[in-house]
């Protein structure tokens, strides 16, 4: 909803006043006839491919490895689970 929000450069809000019949037909010209640009993805895409032939096979970067994403926040265990895995690393 939010992708076809900025594509149409109006609100979720906005977009939720449409009827439901206007929805699935936007879902279904994006998904069949043409898909929502998305300026991460194409960037992602160029990246990995222009780092491919520079890395072994198998090893090259993914687009999805570009496209910033955040995580969502940890717990506190998860979070010391976290460091004493790095600290294992980096401690041999």
């Amino acid at each position: 909803m939010f992708r076809l929000a900025g594509h149409l450069k109006k609100t979720v809000a906005e977009i939720e006043k449409m009827s439901a019949r206007e929805f699935a037909e936007w879902l279904a010209y994006t998904r069949y006839f043409e898909a929502i640009p998305d300026s991460w993805r194409e960037t992602g895409l160029l990246a990995s491919a222009m780092l491919a032939p520079h890395c072994d096979r198998g090893k090259a970067p993914k687009a999805d490895d570009f496209i910033p994403i955040e995580k969502p926040p940890q717990h506190q265990q998860q979070m010391l689970a976290q460091i004493k895995q790095l600290q294992q690393i980096f401690n041999g």
